[in-house]
């Protein structure tokens, strides 16, 4: 049994070393559509209507968010996985910046912060593994082209990831869905 746990921490080791670069593209991808937001809402002005939503409607809404990610990625060897990162990004740098420009921070501090963390997180870990086809097609080609020194995926790691970004999931819609309206 000491075996088996041993052997996975070093699986799930392994695959977090693995999808740095992809996690890093993602973030990256995410942090410069942030910024084109920002700079496309930067003179806006929005008022803001909150509606209370339940945690099941917003876990849904991002659990089919981060899924489509996924899958569209995954079809498209990533190219869906850029365009989601892309769209969300720019939407969100819309929305703070126009938030910002009509009632400064409170709103963001108290409304979206809270959870944002942990959606962020959540939907880059997704992102990642929307672009993972691309390491698969690299692990292949190495494979074959150097068969002395093997690469490998492993399926138990990608599981932990997909497992680690529900966690993830939850916990952003139970704050959002709670915590955000009643500070």
């Amino acid at each position: 049994m000491v075996q088996k746990e041993e052997k996975l921490k070093i699986i799930i080791l392994k695959t977090l070393t693995d999808i740095k670069h992809l996690f890093l593209i993602s973030l990256i991808l995410y942090v410069l559509a942030l910024s084109i937001g920002i700079f496309m809402g930067f003179n806006n002005n929005v008022s803001i209507n909150l509606i209370r939503l339940s945690f099941i409607e917003i876990f849904t809404n991002n659990l089919l968010t981060c899924l489509k990610t996924l899958f569209f990625g995954i079809i498209s060897f990533g190219i869906g996985t850029t365009f989601f990162v892309i769209y969300n990004g720019i939407n969100l740098g819309y929305i703070l910046i126009s938030i910002y420009n009509s009632y400064g921070w409170l709103p963001i501090s108290r409304y979206i912060l809270p959870h944002a963390i942990f959606e962020l997180i959540e939907f880059l870990l997704f992102a990642t593994l929307g672009y993972y086809p691309l390491k698969v097609v690299y692990v292949i080609t190495k494979n074959s082209l150097n068969p002395q020194q093997q690469s490998h995926i492993y399926l138990r790691g990608i599981l932990f990831l997909v497992f680690v970004a529900i966690v993830f999931l939850v916990c952003a819609a139970f704050i959002e869905s709670l915590v955000a309206y009643y500070s």
